[in-house]
């Protein structure tokens, strides 16, 4: 086993780690002053790849206590989804604007909505629609409720930030690069490499150039690979680690030494310099790996 993973700076898709409020906007004073429609572009676009999520791909974000969210990004079009445990009706419900189109739907539960000069209630199979700085207020009227939400631009302010103080010792780091390959040493499932791999921005390319931006491309490409491969062990050596305070990103350097043998009984050993950035978008239990390089090591 030998491949390559290059750095890509272009995200699939992010995760939402900025608190704005339920249904995406935050709860402000009421909005008196009527404004126009706010059509013009700022910044420029981030362009994502291709990609195909599960239903378990472990992008909930937990909001606080009683609220969690998912989001993802295309090109010009944010999709957030809202899961509330507990109804907010408390108070009145308080508005925002924002120069976004919005549109939300509420899949599961009930929800108090203002847009504009209207508010009204709506059950599981509701919608609403926001132009471009229209106030509008959403509140869960329900105990689950789940509501859908759109934006176009997309909502950067949703856009996950790396934290910049380190959170996990070199220790933490090394026992990833230890775990990385003892799942190879062991054969193990594709599914159990995911929880390692960033989903969003990973890049790798194979030995072969192979390229694969995506969990569903690794484990198209594992599954190749253990099906031409009958036993795999490797020692890993010592490992540097890092920390980038500018980016808040861990840097992981070791070499790996592999034996490989193949179905068909031919026997192999290489040497290699391995160099992994990993990433922490402050949810998870760990960074994940969003960068592999794999080099022939230095004899």
């Amino acid at each position: 086993m030998k491949w390559k993973i290059l750095s890509t700076a272009v995200p699939l898709l992010v995760i939402a780690l900025i608190l704005s409020g339920c249904g995406g906007g935050a709860k402000t004073a009421p909005q008196t002053q009527n404004l126009k429609r706010d059509y013009d572009f700022r910044g420029s676009i981030t362009k994502v790849d291709p990609a195909i999520f599960p239903p378990d791909d472990s992008s909930w974000v937990k909001v606080d206590d009683t609220t969690r969210r998912k989001v993802f990004f295309n090109d010009r079009l944010t999709l957030e989804l809202v899961e509330t445990s507990r109804s907010g009706l408390t108070g009145n419900v308080t508005t925002t604007h924002r120069s976004n189109d919005v549109m939300g739907y509420v899949i599961t539960g009930a929800a108090m909505v203002t847009v504009g000069k209207n508010t009204r209630q709506i059950a599981g199979g509701g919608a609403f629609v926001v132009p471009s700085n229209t106030p509008y207020g959403v509140i869960p009227a329900a105990d689950k409720t789940t509501i859908l939400y759109v934006y176009t631009p997309p909502r950067e302010d949703l856009r996950p930030t790396a934290p910049k103080v380190r959170r996990f010792p070199d220790n933490e780091i090394k026992s990833i690069v230890y775990g990385w390959f003892a799942l190879f040493d062991e054969k193990a499932s594709a599914g159990e490499f995911l929880s390692y791999l960033a989903d969003t921005g990973l890049s790798m390319e194979m030995a072969d150039k192979k390229k694969i931006t995506s969990w569903q491309g690794f484990q198209d490409w594992y599954g190749l690979w253990s099906s031409v491969v009958s036993a795999y062990s490797s020692t890993v050596e010592k490992i540097a680690v890092s920390f980038d305070t500018g980016t808040g990103r861990y840097r992981a350097s070791t070499t790996v030494s592999s034996t490989t043998k193949t179905v068909k009984g031919k026997t192999s050993t290489e040497r290699y310099q391995v160099d992994m950035t990993l990433v922490d978008t402050s949810w998870g239990n760990m960074p994940k790996i969003l960068e592999y390089k794999e080099s022939p090591a230095k004899k």
